[in-house]
């Protein structure tokens, strides 16, 4: 789904318990290897507390690599990493225990396996099954250094890929991290291709952001992956209105103006005006709120049809239903 910017516009998935344990104590790294005439590996370990088990293996751009991930514990998850970037590729908190792709790079992947900081701060265990597996064949290597079909080609959108899960993808005026700041994009937001271009060894692309606004700015490309047209991009449905709300401790509920830019499902990107200028960025899927602008601590609960939200423990915001889902 696409979201409109702002500095307004802040996706980040923030930190609903979706990060791993703090790392007390060494990762342990073990090297991955199949048995001969085989494509995949089947491994069985434990983990306790903060403990965290980094399994490595090697790949080849082009190739598909499947990973399944089985744990006794509801808070243990898998991320998949390229080599040593932090930054990762899949977020098993927020995409779930199961990945299937195509890798973009050749080199080592970095597959962790951790539990989730509440759980490990109570010293909770979990056995677990990881199975993966790596097929297909390898993609030739490039003949040129040519990004998206000669800098400007390339596909009509492009898909967020690679942030961390507290964290967002800055859109910038230019092609540099110098320029100012325009909008801020999450993992799996989709937006259109206006080209690339090269700065230093950084590719940049142009990139346009869709919502009540259109704005267009520079993206770091390492972050974008080729994608289709967002699905029911056609459909989306924005709509304004105003919602109960109140921006302080204490204060009595007022009303705040709203927009709203709806997908399907409950899939919804809502931006309540502030009283003293800006907005709240409110990012729901399926029904339930799962971002807001980094730096706020939020949380969501339900009275009837009503969404109930507060940020940071002092603001306070009731949305229907009808606003996440229509009607």
């Amino acid at each position: 789904m696409i979201k409109a910017p702002k500095p307004f516009r802040l996706a980040a998935l923030i930190c609903l318990a979706l990060t791993p344990a703090a790392q007390a104590q060494p990762i342990e790294e073990k090297r991955v290897s199949f048995a001969t005439g085989t494509s995949g590996a089947t491994i069985r370990g434990a983990l306790k507390g903060e403990q965290i088990t980094d399994y490595l293996l090697g790949a080849s751009a082009g190739q598909t690599m499947n990973v399944d991930f089985s744990t006794t514990n509801p808070a243990g998850y898998f991320n998949l990493m390229i080599g040593n970037d932090p930054a990762a590729i899949h977020i098993g908190s927020v995409a779930g225990n199961h990945y299937s792709g195509v890798l973009p790079t050749s080199g080592d992947y970095r597959i962790r396996v951790y539990l989730m900081r509440s759980a490990a701060r109570r010293g909770e265990s979990a056995d677990y099954t990881l199975s993966v597996s790596i097929g297909g064949a390898a993609k030739p290597a490039p003949v040129t250094e040519d990004y998206a079909d000669g800098l400007a080609g390339g596909p009509d959108w492009w898909q967020v890929t690679g942030v961390a899960a507290n964290d967002t993808l800055n859109v910038r005026a230019g092609p540099g991290t110098g320029n100012a700041v325009v909008g801020q994009l999450a993992n799996g937001d989709r937006v259109r291709n206006l080209g690339c271009r090269m700065n230093g060894q950084t590719r940049w692309c142009q990139v346009e952001i869709q919502g009540d606004m259109r704005v267009t700015g520079w993206a770091a490309g390492r972050y974008l992956a080729e994608a289709g047209a967002p699905a029911g991009h056609e459909a989306q449905h924005e709509a304004r209105g105003m919602v109960p709300c109140a921006t302080a401790s204490g204060q009595p509920m007022g009303t705040c103006s709203f927009r709203v830019s709806r997908g399907s499902g409950g899939t919804a990107s809502v931006w309540v005006a502030l009283p003293g200028g800006g907005e709240r960025y409110l990012d729901f899927r399926e029904g339930q709120l799962v971002g807001s602008d980094p730096g706020t601590t939020a949380s969501h609960s339900r009275n009837g049809d009503l969404n109930m939200v507060s940020i940071n423990g002092t603001e306070r915001y009731e949305l229907p239903d009808a606003v996440l889902y229509g009607g």
